[in-house]
């Protein structure tokens, strides 16, 4: 099974933190978001890897080739500074052939949140945190164990969480997947849009059902308090959970 790790962009809002370093390869305790997650692709043995670079590419594909035991395949998303993760998933769609998984590289988590999407029983799984959530969450609405509607726009009140950017998909639904990240993109007024656009359209048609992991460590870094979370909440926390491979 190949995992699609979408890595392009710059981190805008990371940017008085950061100093200018990809948000993929902030550090956070001895590893990197980008180490972390491959980490936990590993220790379900998942090493062949598609990422998405644009931002600092050079010293992306560096960083990565840095961590043994990986099969790495790179796409530049050239146009990173004015599309968003519709475009980049779309780059990725001649990989999109079996089943994979799909990854925002701005997501720190226990791997237990892999294992659950991967030993789900159904086809297309998506991870979602189930709380409260403000206006910047991806939100998920369900019904029947499903996920009907999908977006950062959706009621608040009616949502059932956060939709953390990580998920399985099945390779028999790869193909409408495409067309709808394709009309996504090739619409003028879409071309910024989140790939949860086409995913929206995408579960309309297909049964999307969810794993609920609000009790697994995880944590989606936009914002410097988010950084400063995930350094001193949920590091500690996926440290305590269980045991995580080196």
């Amino acid at each position: 099974m190949k995992a699609l790790i979408l890595a392009a962009g710059r981190g805008n809002r990371l940017q008085p933190v950061s100093d200018g370093t990809p948000k993929c390869m902030i550090p956070i305790g001895d590893r990197s978001l980008m180490h972390h997650q491959i980490t936990a692709l590993k220790a379900h043995h998942i090493t062949d890897i598609v990422i998405v670079v644009g931002y600092q590419q050079e010293a992306v594909k560096a960083h990565a080739r840095q961590i043994p035991g990986l099969e790495l395949t790179f796409i530049e998303n050239a146009r990173y500074a004015s599309t968003n993760t519709a475009y980049s998933l779309w780059l990725c769609r001649e990989h999109m052939i079996d089943t994979f998984l799909y990854l925002n590289a701005d997501v720190l988590f226990h791997p237990e949140l892999l294992r659950r999407l991967l030993e789900a029983p159904h086809p297309n799984v998506l991870a979602l945190d189930q709380k409260a959530c403000g206006d910047e969450e991806v939100k998920a609405i369900v019904s029947d164990h499903t996920v009907g509607h999908i977006g950062k726009k959706l009621d608040r009140d009616a949502s059932f969480g956060e939709f953390i950017g990580i998920g399985k998909f099945h390779h028999s639904t790869n193909s409408a997947f495409i067309d709808h990240l394709s009309y996504t993109v090739n619409d003028q007024l879409m071309k910024n849009e989140y790939f949860e656009f086409a995913l929206n359209r995408l579960v309309k048609e297909t049964p999307f059902h969810y794993v609920d992991i609000s009790d697994v460590p995880c944590i989606e870094v936009d914002f410097p308090e988010d950084l400063r979370e995930a350094k001193h909440t949920v590091l500690p926390a996926i440290q305590e959970f269980g045991e995580t491979p080196d």
